[in-house]
């Protein structure tokens, strides 16, 4: 899959999900060894959003990137803990809420997914964000842990702005080694 990470950069990473956790595995295709790996726990699952993304209103990046972003598809994984380090965005909006006389907005915490190497063949996405629906549907069922997966419009923002988008444009956080 194509994982996205707080900054909005693209990284590959293999997804398992097995009747108890979902794992995100750093795999170095080269020496052939995991290069880490990151469990969650099914009953940490809060919610799987699935869909066509949409590009948020207030981004530069993204009203420059729209069509692209528009023709998009993935899902996100909502859990009750963070799965990484604070994006840019939550940190400037935890330093303007008091500026602004805001208490600090709660964050829910999700990773993003997309199917990987499909960029130039969108209906991949649509097919591969639906059977990964489908995956945890049949998970939640059989390991009797209950959270919702359902089909949702997603709002994108590029974390990283500009400089996320031209690294992913040029795929540099992807592995080039020319799998299918």
């Amino acid at each position: 899959v194509t994982s996205v990470n707080e900054w909005g950069v693209d990284q590959e990473r293999i997804l398992l999900l097995t009747d108890k956790k979902v794992y995100r595995i750093k795999f170095d295709f080269d020496s052939k060894t995991v290069q880490s790996t990151k469990p969650v726990a099914l009953s940490e699952i809060l919610r799987v959003e699935y869909g066509s993304f949409k590009a948020a209103k207030t981004s530069l990046t993204t009203w420059v990137w729209k069509k692209e972003i528009e023709q998009s598809q993935g899902f996100r994984i909502f859990t009750k803990e963070r799965d990484g380090n604070k994006s840019i965005n939550e940190m400037a909006r935890a330093q303007l809420a008091p500026v602004l006389g805001e208490a600090p907005p709660e964050e829910e915490f999700c990773r993003e997914y997309r199917a990987l190497n499909a960029e130039d063949e969108p209906w991949r996405e649509e097919v591969f964000a639906q059977e990964l629906a489908a995956a945890f549907m049949a998970a939640s069922i059989l390991s009797s842990v209950s959270f919702d997966v359902r089909p949702a419009a997603m709002d994108k923002e590029v974390p990283g702005g500009v400089f996320s988008m031209f690294y992913n444009s040029l795929n540099m956080g992807k592995y080039s080694g020319g799998r299918a």
